[in-house]
């Protein structure tokens, strides 16, 4: 299979409408698909509701005077995430990707109100040794400006071999001891549905123990994109300028119930955060930025 598939959408769906069929829409099996197609979607003229996007910050722990939250388009852009994965030509299972890493940029201005045009798009398709990757990315524009843009890597595995070769995969990595902890949390299941009210993301892998289960996993892990958002907003807030490239890499998940400390530190010039296992001290996640590349 190959080539494209490009929606033009009047508003964003529905993610009730959409979920059934993200969930019920046959797959072929994994080793089969060669070359999936680029599918994308535009819907124009979106504006943030403050409301929603008050409620996302609060959720998330963010101070609702310091402005829209870096990762709340995310959230915004999640319709048309699944609007893609319900698509009959969207070749790979999607309860279970694995989201691999999250590169953010955010060289304009966002503000509720202003109509905005998002367009999501799934391509890059690569075949590694772990598994079939693709880039999900999202650009929110005004008037051909770039407000705001985003690619997500999403991997989905190889079937486990009859017999497995080499040792096991290397542990997670630690944050370094001079880190500073700036919070300890407690993370369960009713944060992972406190999250998935505010951002649409009822996978179902992040709310029931026995469909975790069912999808390969130990139990409920929580939501990546929250490990991320809870992490950027612990105080202090961190100096992010606009422009800046907003790098992470999800390395574990955190099976619920956990309690998970906010870690920062600073390495090769750059500031760092991470959430960690607070019993093993292992990194779940970790983020960095760097400052914007002068034009001039």
């Amino acid at each position: 299979m190959a080539g494209t598939l490009h929606l033009n959408l009047t508003k964003l769906p529905s993610v009730w409408a959409t979920y059934p069929r993200v969930l019920l829409t046959p797959r072929p099996p994994l080793l089969g698909v060669q070359t999936p197609p680029e599918i994308s979607v535009t819907v124009r003229g979106v504006r943030i509701d403050a409301a929603s996007a008050a409620r996302y910050a609060a959720m998330c722990g963010f101070d609702p005077a310091a402005g829209l939250p870096v990762t709340y388009p995310h959230v915004l852009a999640m319709p048309l995430h699944l609007k893609i994965f319900a698509q009959r030509a969207f070749a790979l299972r999607p309860m279970g990707l694995i989201h691999m890493s999250n590169v953010i940029e955010c060289p304009g201005v966002l503000e509720a109100g202003r109509p905005m045009d998002i367009a999501v798009s799934a391509c890059n398709y690569q075949r590694t040794d772990a598994g079939l990757a693709f880039d999900m990315t999202t650009n929110i524009s005004t008037g051909g400006e770039v407000l705001w843009r985003e690619t997500c890597v999403f991997l989905s595995r190889w079937p486990e071999p009859t017999e497995r070769t080499g040792g096991r995969p290397p542990r997670p990595p630690k944050a370094p001891k001079d880190a500073t902890v700036l919070a300890e949390l407690e993370v369960s299941l009713d944060t992972a549905w406190a999250y998935a009210r505010v951002s649409s993301d009822f996978n179902p892998i992040h709310l029931n123990d026995r469909a975790a289960r069912f999808f390969g996993l130990k139990g409920a892990i929580g939501h990546g994109m929250w490990s991320l958002a809870r992490s950027l907003a612990q105080a202090p807030l961190p100096a992010i300028p606009r422009g800046a490239r907003i790098e992470t890499q999800f390395l574990t998940p955190v099976q619920l119930p956990a309690r998970v400390a906010v870690k920062e530190w600073t390495a090769d010039g750059q500031k760092k955060r991470a959430l960690c296992d607070v019993r093993t001290g292992r990194v779940h996640m970790y983020a960095w930025w760097s400052e914007p590349v002068s034009s001039a």
